[in-house]
């Protein structure tokens, strides 16, 4: 096993700069292949290489799966077919060409005038210039999947043929009758080939650039290793070969004898199997693969495998466990158990600094082993002494204490999820242990969370690792700019106590904890407490010790002040969390090298104090009161509580607009509406989302006042309020729901059914009678879906009943997660995969590295440059100021990745905008398209607030206005009326049409009769041309009528009569126009507001809480235009600022706005839809609750704006912002979605990828272009400089301890010449002996000296008389040997076996005889080996030892 890890293999290296694709020719095919096949049976012939039935590669003699790649072989096919990926190609070019004379029709057209078209007459064929009724044209297309499998083109022409039209096709003997219809022919590939031989070859190039690629005349077969698998047989021991789908595909093309197209069909089904395809490609294979490509990763296909395969890369030097917490580890290091750090293996070289450290593991080593392996300028080199090691070899040692590892938690969603960790061997097995503090960056905890490791090999590694990744490097986080570790869990409950008013600490608690803390003891704050009885010292004493002498720092809003490193005053702990200009972040500015010292020492500190102090849960702590008169006190106003939340929601659901009919009905009645039952007003809430909106913050309103309550009877000794007021864990709301009571419970999605408002099961039972009763007798009222929600007046503790059990399951977060758990995972593929290639470059611009595409002129924060960006953010010193080559584009996408991840604990609801859903509608910039439904914010002018009620008097201004009301929402009822006209002097129709309007209805729109008048006549007048015969002679007037006054019995309508021309003599046909044609089209009459506003909604829109202080307000109120309409995107826009015209005044212009980024680039600007999309993306980052850098938000806005216009985060928007580079990169965009379409329209236009990014880079074994990797000059003079001739460095090193080394040797000379031919080896008498025994004893204790005693007294007795030992226990034997007294006489010329053997001396003994190179034996006694081991590890037990056994010990 041994041998095969540290196997070399002759592969030969080589950078690789570029790929290019293309689709194999017959040429390329007979250079590749290694045999032709002829037979089914060699599909899978061992010249294809491994796996394969001999067990041995054919061509190259490789036995092991590893050493041979495996060989191509290719299948002759009987005739030529048309290759199926150039089928839609092929049809392309035949539609642009007349068949008969192959002449090209756009040519044709072109010369169309004058004497040119005689000319053209004469010389054409009848398939060019014949008659389009004699000779119509034809069309060529692609088979359907019923036909051949798309595999086969056809031809197709409409009406009735000559018989001589299809006599440009030959014919061919094996075409079927069935293909040969009157307008139709299915084409053979040799008819196809036919019609293309003589077009012009440079016109089919423009379309397919290979014309030598059209043709397939044979077809590639894979090797064995890519189809074949090898398993061992569960019954038996032989092997057993498992063959997939490709390899049944070519059997069916082996030796096939059947017609072209058929053939073609095959040789699909081969095509579609493929590893880059899914297992189950799709009917419509070839089509799917001409089509866009999409970005959906459930429809993409071998993804998996590009990602498992080609982006993967296996690593021997790495772990996966799972992380316990271990508060006595320091920040900076990772505790891996010492049966984990044996097997881990980091390599070094060899120089005089290591010499020692390295001497003391190679002996170790050939103790155990009796050789090793080291790296030789190259190549690897068997070692069996330590004196044969050289300058500059590369040895193989196992982890230490203080070595360097990569430590990554899966998914690695931003930059501090790699952290670089110092190596501390612990005596634990299976885990691996971390400081509690350093959950945060890896955002986990210790439920079973697992930890990566990764080793590096390389001094260039070790070097980035601990200057770049180490966690005193990253102290500062990425995303937000704060810091990025602070006091959690115990240490901040800690924190939170002792720091209370009355914490006093004796002198053995004060000097207990000045074990931890950096400064002395200070002086007692207390001379003389009572309840100690002596002198004390307070909280904010022992704090102070940990602080540095010369800190400063002041927290305003918790009147924390620090002077000199003295805490001088402070309230809550609130400054000491993970919130913006805390104490830690404050340390980080000032004291950075210290900061991870500080944190260790008050985590020790603290954690020693709350050990002292105790705190525990219980179920008191759940009980809140301290007595039961209390609780039932709780409990009442809790109640109460609940009632006046249940009327204040219905006085809220009462004011919505849809309640208006339901007002009005009740003072009819003359009854108030809050008589009702509450279970009408709980079934109303249900039926609409905007009634359930306004409930549910009623009570959300109402509730704050009763989660208050805790704070009220809750102990000030209550553990679970200590911690919540601390911030280490919890939060008021779940307390409430334990120990109170759970509040309203709503469904996040729309369900099948309702909830009664009182949870009972009898109150259940009872709504579903009178569903019953209410379906029997047909008065039930069918609702589609209900929005269930209800109150839950009971608590965890208390209990819950079934229907409350129910209610609180079904209206649980899970309901709805599952369907957006993969969002935030798209967003983070999309955002790294278009911005991981911008780098930060050495002039100070961000670049692109497709094209060197600038991006950003500065990377740098210019606060100017937007108004939106925060100026909270203080500009801090990261790793990226100053240093050219960052990744600034995969840490921006890290941050806004993070930030979406973290919005999954935002569930979507119905009745709260999803902070998720925003952050993704965002960065997709909207819809383009013209016909898509818009919506544009107006914003109502500041002149408004000079009146009272201003603003919702100026908001129903403008919906008024620009709400939409046709003709047929005034009007109630629709007459035809026959009345004699004979008094008129011009003839009209006795048919009069009355419209008859409510007066009421009239008056609540602010409508005028001449106004409505007016839009009828402008509707007539608009009419199509066939229209206006009818409409633009009508007579519209208003007047008093009869018939009005009959129907309605008052006078609370009016009437508007339309009266037709007399046109026609025929009565009734006039009475059909009437009705059919003029009653409907007059009714579509927009008689006040405009038809393309669909709705207009009045919002509220919250002040950030910057502006509140400026403006005095926490919102305002706007209006939200839904418009849609088959005009232009501009239009839309323009036409609202037309349409608005007579409210002008009333409307903020300047803050008015569309809510597309498209169409306010097109209204304003690219600069100002810049700003707008930058200001939308904070405040969405800001609704998630994350803090982000603004230069993360800025990059993000110039990366999508790069193009000169917004482009979406989706797969067409991405591709236009790819192709803008003008770099051809199909590798990448394989690696992002459909890689079997990527490649397949890559290789047929023969494109090179010069693998310019970092994705490929690691896939093809580069160095990736940022960080360290990026390339850049140094610039020197040559003026006054020498360089001098090349040295090699190790040797360097290894001249400057020659001296130490030549005395060395020669000191080992005088030892014994017979030591050199042993195993043991010695660079000195007296430093091996050192270094031995210091190995010894550092890696052996007493424990193991027993249970290796047991495993020589078992290996002795197991085998008989002069059989020879296993390679594993020869092993033992060895590393036994070298205790023994004197090993290097009996080992003499060297060991070549050992066995067991009799004693020569004492009769029936049995001992270990070893056999020597020479040939000759010698025994020897393991005993000795046992009392050698124990002179070392344990001498006082060597005495007993030798007084047991050394009477009876043979030599």
């Amino acid at each position: 096993m041994d041998n095969e890890l540290y196997e070399e293999e002759g592969v030969p290296s080589g950078l690789i700069t570029g790929i290019h694709l293309n689709v194999s020719t017959q040429e390329d095919i007979e250079n590749i292949s290694v045999k032709q096949i002829d037979a089914v049976t060699e599909v899978t012939d061992p010249k294809l290489g491994l796996p394969n039935p001999s067990f041995q590669c054919s061509t190259c003699g490789a036995e092991k799966l590893k050493c041979c790649e495996g060989h191509f072989g290719d299948i002759k096919f009987p005739c030529t077919i048309l290759h199926p990926y150039y089928l839609s190609e092929v049809t392309q070019i035949l539609n642009k060409i007349c068949p008969g004379c192959k002449s090209i029709r756009q040519n044709l057209r072109a010369k169309g005038a004058g004497s040119v078209i005689g000319h053209r007459k004469l010389k054409g064929c009848k398939y060019c210039i014949g008659s389009s009724i004699n000779y119509p044209r034809m069309k060529f297309k692609v088979s359907t999947r019923e036909l051949f499998k798309r595999s086969a083109i056809i031809a197709e022409a409409n009406g009735i043929l000559p018989a001589d039209y299809w006599d440009f096709i030959p014919k061919d003997a094996q075409q079927d009758e069935s293909c040969m219809k009157p307008n139709k022919r299915v084409l053979s590939h040799a008819q196809v080939h036919y019609l293309l031989k003589d077009v012009d070859t440079k016109f089919i190039e423009k379309i397919v650039p290979k014309t030598n690629s059209l043709s397939m005349g044979s077809f590639l077969v894979t090797p064995n290793c890519h189809r074949v698998t090898e398993v061992m047989h569960s019954f038996s021991n032989g092997q057993r070969l498992m063959f997939d789908e490709r390899t049944r595909a070519y059997r069916k093309l082996v030796d096939f004898k059947g017609v072209a197209n058929e053939l073609g069909s095959r040789v699909l089904d081969c095509l579609k199997i493929s590893k880059l395809n899914s297992e189950k490609p799709s009917k419509d294979f070839i089509s799917a693969q001409q089509k866009n490509i999409k970005d959906d990763p459930s429809k993409t296909s071998g993804l998996r495998w590009i990602k498992d395969v080609v982006l993967g890369k296996r690593s021997d030097h790495c772990f996966r466990t799972v992380v316990v917490g271990d508060p006595n580890i320091k920040l900076s290091e990772i505790g891996i158990p010492c049966q984990i750090a044996e097997r881990l293996q980091i390599s070094e070289n060899l120089n005089r600094w290591n010499i020692e450290k390295l001497d003391a593991s190679c002996n170790l080593r050939l103790m155990v082993k009796g050789e090793m392996h080291v790296r030789r300028k190259g190549s690897l080199v068997w070692v069996r002494q330590t004196d044969e090691l050289q300058m500059g070899d590369t040895i193989y040692r196992p982890l230490s204490d203080g070595d360097i590892v990569l430590i990554n938690r899966p998914p690695s969603i931003h930059q501090h999820s790699l952290i670089a960790l110092s190596v501390k061997i612990l005596p634990i097995t299976s885990v691996v242990s971390i400081n509690p503090l350093c959950c945060s960056p890896f955002r986990g905890d210790f439920d079973g969370d697992c930890l990566h490791g990764y080793i590096p090999q390389s001094n260039d590694a070790r070097v980035e690792l601990r200057e770049l990744v180490a966690l005193d490097k990253q102290l500062i986080n990425g995303q937000s700019g704060r810091n990025l570790l602070s006091l959690s869990q115990d240490s901040l409950t800690a924190a939170h106590l002792i720091m209370e008013d009355g914490t006093l600490l004796n002198l053995l608690e004060m000097q207990q904890l000045e074990m931890f803390c950096w400064d002395v003891l200070p002086s007692p704050a207390v001379i003389k407490a009572p309840s100690l009885n002596s002198h004390a010292w307070t909280g904010k004493q022992v704090f102070s010790m940990l602080l540095p002498s010369d800190f400063d720092y002041d927290f305003a809003s918790d009147g924390v002040y620090i002077k000199n490193g003295e805490l001088l005053s402070s309230e809550g702990s609130s400054w000491l969390r993970d919130t913006g200009g805390n104490l830690f972040q404050s340390l980080v500015n000032h004291f950075q090298g210290q900061v991870l010292d500080f944190l260790f020492a008050a985590q020790e500190v603290l954690c020693e104090w709350l050990s002292m102090r105790g705190l525990s849960v219980s179920l008191a702590d759940l009980y809140l009161a301290s007595d039961s008169g209390s609780r039932n006190n709780l409990m009442e106003e809790i109640l109460c509580g609940l009632q006046e939340a249940e009327q204040a929601c219905i006085f809220k659901q009462l004011l919505v607009d849809n309640c208006q009919d339901f007002l009005m009905g009740c003072a009819e009645e003359n009854r108030s509406p809050l008589t009702f039952d509450a279970e009408y007003f709980c079934h109303e809430k249900q039926k609409s989302a905007a009634l359930s909106q306004v409930v549910h913050d009623a009570f959300k309103h109402i509730f704050r006042d009763i989660q208050s309550l805790a704070h009220k009877y809750a102990g000030k000794d209550n553990s679970l309020l200590t911690m919540l007021k601390a911030g280490s864990k919890g939060n008021l709301q779940k307390l409430v729901q334990h120990s109170m009571c759970l509040g309203l419970q709503h469904s996040l999605i729309p369900l099948s059914f309702r909830i009664p408002n009182q949870l009972s099961c009898a109150a259940w039972n009872n709504q579903k009678a009178c569903s019953l009763i209410q379906k029997v007798e047909g008065t039930y009222e069918c609702v589609e879906s209900y929005i269930p929600s209800a109150v839950v007046k009971s608590s965890f503790l208390t209990g819950l009943n079934p229907l409350e059990c129910f209610v609180h399951s079904v209206t649980s977060r899970d309901s709805s997660f599952s369907g957006n758990a993969d969002l935030p995972g798209t967003l983070t593929r999309k955002l790294m995969f278009l911005m991981r290639d911008l780098y930060t470059a050495y002039d100070g611009t961000v670049r692109n590295a497709y094209g060197n595409q600038l991006v950003q002129f500065s990377y740098d924060i210019d606060m100017d440059k937007s108004d939106s960006t925060s100026t909270s953010h203080a500009k801090s010193t990261t790793a990226c100021d100053g240093i050219g080559g960052q990744p600034v584009g995969s840490l921006s996408a890290c941050a806004l990745s993070e930030a979406a991840y973290s919005a999954l604990d935002q569930p979507v609801s119905l009745l709260e905008t999803s902070p998720l859903l925003n952050l993704k509608n965002i960065l997709e910039c909207g819809s383009k398209k013209s016909s898509a439904k818009q919506t544009l914010s107006l914003f109502l002018s500041k002149k408004l607030g000079r009146r009272r009620h201003g603003f919702e008097y100026g908001a129903l201004e403008v919906k008024n206005h620009l709400v939409g009301l046709t003709f047929s929402d005034i009007v109630s009822t629709v007459m035809i009326i026959f009345s004699s006209q004979s008094n008129s002097q011009k003839r009209f129709s006795p048919w009069v049409t009355h419209f008859h309007i409510c007066k009421e209805i009239v008056r609540k729109r602010r409508l005028k009769v001449h106004s409505v008048v007016d839009s009828l006549y402008a509707r007539c007048n608009s009419a199509r041309p066939e229209l206006k015969i009818v409409l633009r002679s009508l007579l519209i007037t208003s007047k008093g009528c009869s018939a009005a006054q009959t129907c309605n019995g008052d006078d609370d309508t009016f009437c508007i009569t339309v009266t037709m021309p007399e046109n026609s003599k025929n009565s009734s046909e006039q009475l059909d126009i009437a009705r059919d044609l003029v009653i409907p089209f007059l009714l579509g009459t927009v008689v006040k507001g405009f038809l393309e506003v669909k709705k207009v909604d009045i919002l509220w829109n919250d002040h950030p809480r910057e502006s509140k202080k400026i403006h005095g307000s926490s919102g305002e109120l706007y209006l939200r235009v839904s418009m849609s309409g088959k005009t232009g995107r501009r239009r839309l826009w323009s036409m609202l600022m037309d349409n608005c015209l007579q409210i002008m005044d009333l409307i903020d212009w300047s803050r008015s706005h569309p809510d597309n980024v498209h169409d306010y680039c097109i209204a304003y600007g690219i600069d100002a839809g810049w700003k707008y999309f930058l200001n939308n993306l904070e405040t969405a980052a800001n609704d998630i609750g994350k803090d982000i850098l603004p230069q993360h938000l800025i990059l993000v806005a110039d990366c999508l704006s790069a193009t000169g216009e917004f482009v979406g985060l989706n797969a067409k928007g991405i591709a236009q912002q790819k192709g803008h580079t003008s770099v051809s990169s199909p590798f990448v965009q394989a690696c992002f979605s459909s890689p079997g379409a990527c490649f397949i329209k890559a290789a047929k236009g023969g494109v090179v990828d010069e693998l310019h990014g970092s994705v490929e880079a690691l896939a093809w074994g580069n160095t990736p272009p940022s960080g360290t990797g990026r390339q850049f000059d140094i610039l020197y003079s040559k003026e006054g400089l020498n360089l001098s001739k090349p040295l090699n460095p190790y040797d360097l090193l290894g001249s400057q301890i020659s001296s130490s080394r030549e005395n060395a040797f020669e000191t080992s000379k005088a030892w014994n010449n017979t030591l050199d031919k042993c195993d043991v080896t010695s660079i000195g008498l007296e430093k091996s002996e050192s270094v031995f025994k210091s190995v010894i004893r550092k890696y052996l204790t007493i424990n193991d000296i027993q249970k290796w005693t047991q495993t020589l007294k078992r290996i002795l007795r197991k085998y008989d008389i002069n059989e020879s030992l296993t390679e594993g226990d020869k092993s033992i034997l060895k590393m036994a040997l070298h205790f023994h007294p004197h090993k290097v006489d009996k080992m003499g010329s060297g060991v070549q076996d050992i066995k067991v053997g009799q004693h020569p001396k004492h009769e029936n003994a049995r001992c270990f005889m070893l056999v020597r190179i020479d040939r000759t034996e010698e025994d020897f006694s393991y005993h000795k080996c046992v009392l050698g081991a124990l002179e070392i590890v344990a001498p006082e037990r060597a005495k007993s030892y030798r007084s047991k056994w050394m009477n009876h010990l043979p030599e």
